[in-house]
């Protein structure tokens, strides 16, 4: 899990990283906090990496692009993570509705204001800690749900992509297909593929373009019905 810090201010970023850093050290899972001092540094970052950041701070009063303009082409890009606004005015308060923050984090706060806005997003914390088990040449593995790209039908096997590797299982597509029955993140491509939705990065008539640039064919009798569902991903993200 990645969170993104965003200040102009270094004294206030530091503030903001040492908050993070105490709630973190009591956290069991590994989160990466990257900081930035402008909205374009962010912004640049955000589109040259494929794992995009589960939750972001945001301050407000930054030179030209603002928070809040950060804010809408994050959601123009269809960034469904969490959005959280460090400022020392209410004046925005009502426009952080308008892309669906979770949380307005006045300064000067303590930690008991941080952690305020930290509850907001337990349900963030929760998700990137849930994992797919398996069992790899007798050894059981654990690969947290956000790190897979999509599984892919192999020669007797089925590939894991993830952000970092591939990896092979002994189990048929059509098991992992069951696995994952009950979660809506992840989405069936005819026979050979099951994409996590959240990697998807263009849907074209006839195929889906991952993150990772790889390409999944979507079989003719499905492509009206997947490219349908995959809008309606794009829609409401929006």
């Amino acid at each position: 899990m990645t969170i993104y810090i965003c200040d102009d201010s270094k004294s206030d970023l530091l503030r903001l990283n040492h908050h993070l850093q105490e709630y973190l050290s009591h956290q069991d899972q590994k989160i990466t906090i990257e900081s930035f001092q402008s909205g374009e540094e962010l912004l640049r970052r955000y589109e040259e990496t494929m794992e995009k950041p589960s939750l972001i701070f945001l301050d407000i009063y930054m030179d030209d692009p603002d928070g809040m303009s950060v804010a809408h082409t994050l959601r123009e890009e269809h960034y469904e993570g969490g959005l959280i606004f460090t400022t020392s005015s209410m004046e925005h308060a009502m426009d952080s509705y308008n892309v669906d923050a979770l949380y307005y984090l006045q300064k000067p706060y303590d930690h008991e204001d941080f952690m305020n806005a930290i509850r907001r997003c337990t349900s963030i914390f929760e998700g990137t800690s849930k994992q797919y088990r398996i069992n790899v040449q007798g050894k059981e593995l654990q690969i947290p749900l956000r790190d897979i790209l999509y599984f892919e039908t192999g020669r007797h096997v089925t590939l894991i992509h993830t952000l970092t590797d591939t990896i092979s299982i002994t189990k048929v597509l059509s098991e992992v297909c069951e696995d994952f029955e009950q979660n809506p993140e992840f989405l069936k491509v005819g026979r050979s593929y099951l994409i996590n939705r959240l990697y998807v990065r263009n849907v074209d008539p006839a195929e889906i373009e991952m993150m990772n640039s790889a390409v999944i064919p979507i079989p003719v009798r499905l492509q009206r019905e997947i490219r349908q569902q995959l809008k309606e991903d794009r829609f409401s993200k929006t």
